[in-house]
């Protein structure tokens, strides 16, 4: 008899529990659970096993959670991050249902690119999980920001971003269109004529527009000459006629650069030595 009761007693020194361990005796298994679920099996509070039951947890996670792991007392529960698994009685556990808040991130992108890190549409992640997102323009456009609920992105212009995981998100990532390389084209007259197309003023073209010029003479006068960076102006019917009525000089200016022109009239029947290298 001694011989078997030194061996109940090591079993339950091993155990952790000498009296829940003998023969007979009564183990007591507390149950608690977080927010955002709850015990189903045994349920939540106090309930007594036979020493060396085998006892069945469940757990079932709300809406907006999921289960995440049983904590305590846990030495004998097969898998702890099961939410149903089992526990054996050799003492008197307390153990804890954890659940965690789990959020919806919803992921697009505007014409021009996409998300290609996590991807787009919708993902679930914990609560306070940091999710890497990165944006990648398409050929001819350029990443501008992220929008939508960004409050936890440090830099919303940045084409790679981390968003921490506080709540249900959407986000959006915007491109555009990369602006072609423009050129300003300033043109004026001197007195006698102006340049009726595309006017007078300042103009704003895209690198190698061909752009279209058309001068008009005053009664009495006739266009002479252009000057200023005319190295690119073709003319097509700008011959300095004396007929009576001069009719619209056409020329064309093929925008490399920022140009400034002008275009000169003289009185008729006047012939200056040179008022500037012409066409």
């Amino acid at each position: 008899m001694k011989r078997i009761g030194s061996f109940l007693v090591a079993a339950a020194l091993i155990a952790g529990t000498v009296g829940c361990a003998q023969p007979a005796a009564f183990c007591n298994l507390t149950v608690a659970n977080t927010e955002g679920g709850e015990a189903t099996s045994p349920g939540e509070g106090t309930s007594t096993y036979d020493a060396g039951e085998v006892v069945n947890l469940i757990a079932v996670a709300e809406n907006g959670y999921r289960f995440a792991n049983w904590a305590g007392d846990v030495g004998t529960i097969t898998n702890v991050n099961a939410a149903a698994t089992s526990i054996t009685m050799y003492g008197d556990y307390s153990i804890t249902a954890n659940f965690v808040a789990v959020y919806d991130l919803t992921i697009s992108s505007s014409v021009g690119g996409n998300v290609t890190t996590p991807g787009e549409g919708t993902f679930a992640y914990d609560e306070g999980t940091l999710v890497n997102l990165a944006a990648d323009p398409d050929e001819g456009y350029q990443f501008v920001n992220w929008t939508g609920n960004v409050h936890t992105i440090a830099d919303v212009n940045a084409v790679s971003i981390t968003i921490t995981m506080n709540d249900d998100y959407s986000v959006i990532a915007n491109f555009e269109a990369i602006p072609l390389a423009q050129y300003t084209l300033t043109i004026s007259s001197t007195e006698g004529g102006s340049v009726t197309t595309p006017g007078q003023g300042t103009f704003r073209y895209a690198a190698g527009a061909v752009i279209d010029l058309v001068t008009e003479s005053e009664e009495g006068y006739k266009f002479f000459t252009w000057t200023g960076d005319i190295e690119t102006m073709a003319a097509f019917n700008a011959s300095s006629s004396t007929a009576h009525n001069q009719p619209p000089m056409h020329f064309s200016i093929t925008m490399l650069g920022n140009y400034t022109i002008t275009a000169h009239f003289i009185v008729r029947w006047a012939y200056p030595d040179m008022i500037g290298p012409g066409l």
